[in-house]
This record gives structure tokens, sequence and C-alpha cells, in this order.
């Protein structure tokens, strides 16, 4: 089901992009991320997670699905360092969509030691948030559980980023290529990962 939602109302605007903001990200389908939930929260039902992290703002409806589905919290990592967060931990990363640098805040305090964490986001790409979220978890001692997403774009590297980590990678629907011309997606098949 997830596969004809994005090949149905997804948009290729270049081999790198795919615009899923009618349904996943800026407009949100219920029954849709409905789909999403269940399909993580199978993926990690075994792995006692108590916490999931995301970066603000593409994954928090991901991330609140998947926690209420598997009676988790969620928590987000702002954008910026808010002057209330109390023992923050912060990283820098360059946005892979906009390009630009953004400093992710999270509170230590909700990543504290016993905390079972698994991080998601709507795109798997070349792993660079991720990565920096799964090191804010171990800074902070918490356990890092696995990394959840809805689409991997598996061209750009990302799981090879975060394979280091040891932890279960679950992306719902991979992609090898995208031909905008064509206005196809190329998927690939969940045996051949």
């Amino acid at each position: 089901m997830i596969r004809e939602w994005i090949e149905r109302e997804g948009r290729i605007l270049g081999p790198e992009f795919l615009r899923v903001d009618g349904f996943l990200n800026h407009r949100i389908a219920p029954g849709f991320i409905e789909v999403v939930g269940e399909e993580l929260a199978a993926r990690f039902a075994e792995k006692s997670v108590t916490c999931v992290l995301t970066a603000e703002a593409a994954g928090n409806i991901v991330a609140y699905e998947l926690a209420r589905r598997i009676g988790a919290r969620a928590v987000y990592a702002k954008k910026g360092r808010a002057a209330t967060m109390a023992m923050p931990v912060t990283r820098e990363i360059v946005s892979p969509t906009k390009g630009t640098r953004v400093t992710l805040a999270v509170s230590g305090e909700y990543l504290s030691e016993g905390e079972r964490v698994v991080v998601v986001d709507d795109f798997l790409f070349q792993g660079t948030t991720s990565a920096a979220l799964a090191d804010m978890v171990l800074e902070c001692g918490a356990g890092l559980a696995g990394f959840g997403f809805v689409i991997e774009k598996t061209f750009a590297g990302g799981r090879d980023r975060l394979g280091h980590y040891g932890v279960p990678i679950a992306a719902l629907v991979s992609i090898a290529s995208m031909d905008p011309e064509a206005g196809t997606i190329e998927f690939v098949e969940e045996a051949a990962r």
C-alpha cells in the first residue's frame, strides 16, 4: 500500500528528490500515516523501545504514530536551541534538502540512561541527520535500538553511513532510482536488500 501511494501521489523533482509533501510531511494523509505506524511498529515490536526520536519537522508525525502504537514517548530534536531546554545536546548538520547548516538540539533529560531509542524519519537519504541523532542518543547514555524510515533512497549511501551503529535499519519502501523525464521510480524489492 505504501509503494502504491508513492507511485500515485509522489512527484519526482529530479534524480534525487521525490516530493511527498501532499500526504507524508506537509499535508498529512491520516490513512497513510496509520499504515506507516503499523508497519514500523511491527519492525520494532521486539526491541523494548521506550523513546522514538526524530528531527523537527518532517519526521514528527511518523515518530508520534510509531510511539503511540508501541507505547513509547516521541521526542523531536529542535532546529536551534531553545533557551528553556534543560541539558541540551546539539549537533550541527547540513540539510540535504536545503543545503544550509542547521543545529539540532534535544534535551538530555529526555534521552537518559535506560531509554531504548529508535531514530525515525520520513526519508533515509545520506543518513546525515539520523547519524547526528544516533550520536546524540549515545552521548546521553541511552541505548540505540534501531533506525526506521518510510522511504529509503538506496543510491545515496545512507544505509552504509548508519551501518556502523550495529542496529537494525528498517525502511518500508526502498528506491533504487528515479527518472524525472519518464516519471518513473525503480523500487528495490525487500528480498534484494
